[in-house]
């Protein structure tokens, strides 16, 4: 008695140091703060194009773009230099001359020489070859930004596929769940049934087949949504050991507001980076045709020089100093240089005429890109609404078939063909989803607008 009185005094005490250790474990490992990152669509698309080394390198080209416009503008204003110097003669040649039967040495030069000078020289006419290189920087950097444009577009919609992709495995994983639990569900009341003597053993085995056939796809889809958040989290620079949670964005699938296919493709041909480069292309190409032809143009440049110089033989700037001014205009006519000119605006001119016909090429090239998307968006939007009444048409097959089994009207294999229907629809209306995300984000990029 007394034995047994002392264990049951026991065990409250045991209860309430487990219960602590419980608590004080839950509160260690809520103080490290431990939680999954939340990454909406928008928020991946942010963390993409600020982490995409693509990306930041075009806008290094931006810079560098205006540090163009910057050399050539320097081209319009004066060129100012200011120079000093200093010699120390270590032996002075001289001459001599004789005089009266006596030769007399006379120094050339001084001991020390100091120097001083300042120019100036401004071009006054260059043929337009400084104002046209000017307009060509300048063009240049639109060039540049349209480019940067265009990657942060490539980098947009690589990253809305990887977010919506992996929404796709996440979904795949989670109708396999439920189909996993719908099999199991019918697998106790097979053995129910086997239990009352009504089915065969052949039927019980048949049911629990079918849920062990779950257990590796499931098993490699949770592989795969792991792989999936791991190039997610790889692409927008976030580490791969951090959780993270995909906030799925409520769908608006209606097409209601879709604008017609002209208005699309006159937007994309306004909006897309790619016909603002080549646009600018033949802008810069025409302006390089005139900085070729001032080639046949006289250049003017005014010079003006100050100078000044001191000569002792000892450390001084006060002896023997004399200053200089002098001013002119320099004029410069090219009269022949082999036909280089001539070569040089022939060849610009076929630059030119290239710059047009792509321009024309990428008109076109938007244009087909623009009504693939349109149509495919079209497309997969009907597969979408048929998917979506295909699911409930699998799941009410699946609740009559539930119902005749459990009653003993109907048989296992109806109860299994529906299951498998419905996990086909639930898989179908997953990839008609992405499918349907993926179209908008094409056409998004092709038309360079949001389409809802």
């Amino acid at each position: 008695m007394n034995s047994y009185t002392g264990r049951f005094r026991c065990r409250p005490q045991n209860s309430i140091v487990w219960t602590c250790l419980a608590l004080l474990l839950l509160m260690i490992w809520s103080s490290t703060g431990y939680s999954a990152t939340p990454l909406t669509l928008q928020d991946v698309k942010a963390r993409a194009v600020g982490f995409n080394r693509s990306y930041l390198s075009a806008l290094e080209e931006v810079t560098k773009a205006q540090s163009d416009i910057t050399k050539a503008r320097a081209g319009a204003f004066p060129n100012i230099n200011v120079s000093g110097s200093y010699s120390r003669n270590m032996l002075i040649p001289s001459f001599f001359v004789t005089a009266d039967n006596e030769k007399i040495e006379f120094k050339t030069g001084f001991k020390n020489n100091f120097g001083a000078s300042v120019s100036l020289v401004q071009s006054l006419y260059q043929g337009g070859k400084v104002f046209s290189a000017l307009a060509i920087a300048k063009l240049y950097r639109k060039y540049a930004t349209a480019v940067a444009g265009q990657v942060e577009s490539e980098v947009v919609y690589s990253a809305e596929l990887l977010f919506y992709g992996s929404i796709l495995k996440k979904s795949n994983l989670e109708v396999l769940n439920k189909a996993y639990e719908a099999a199991s569900q019918n697998l106790e009341v097979v053995r129910k049934f086997f239990g009352q003597g009504m089915i065969s053993e052949y039927e019980l085995l048949r049911a629990q087949v079918e849920v062990n056939n779950l257990k590796p796809a499931i098993l490699a889809a949770e592989s795969s949504v792991r792989l999936s958040e791991k190039d997610l989290k790889s692409f927008i620079g976030i580490g791969l050991s951090e959780e993270i949670t995909l906030v799925e964005d409520i769908d608006d699938t209606s097409l209601a507001g879709l604008k017609p296919l002209a208005e699309f493709t006159g937007d994309a041909l306004a909006g897309r980076p790619e016909m603002q480069q080549a646009d600018n292309l033949v802008q810069i190409s025409g302006k390089a045709v005139r900085v070729a032809k001032g080639g046949y143009l006289p250049s003017v440049v005014a010079v003006s020089s100050y100078g000044w110089q001191s000569s002792s033989d000892v450390f001084t700037l006060r002896e023997n100093t004399s200053k200089s001014f002098t001013a002119g205009i320099n004029v410069s006519i090219p009269i022949f240089n082999g036909g280089y000119t001539r070569g040089d605006i022939t060849m610009r001119k076929a630059e030119n005429n290239q710059a047009r016909l792509a321009l024309k090429q990428t008109e076109d090239q938007i244009e087909l890109e623009v009504e693939r998307a349109y149509d495919q968006m079209i497309q997969v939007k009907k597969a979408l609404d048929i998917q979506g009444a295909t699911i409930a048409q699998a799941e009410e097959g699946l609740k009559i078939a539930n119902l005749r089994f459990e009653t003993g009207v109907g048989t296992q294999l109806e109860v299994l063909s529906a299951q498998a229907a419905l996990t086909k629809a639930r898989n179908q209306l997953a990839v008609a989803t992405f499918m349907f995300r993926k179209a908008r984000a094409e056409l998004r990029k092709a038309t360079t607008v949001d389409i809802f």
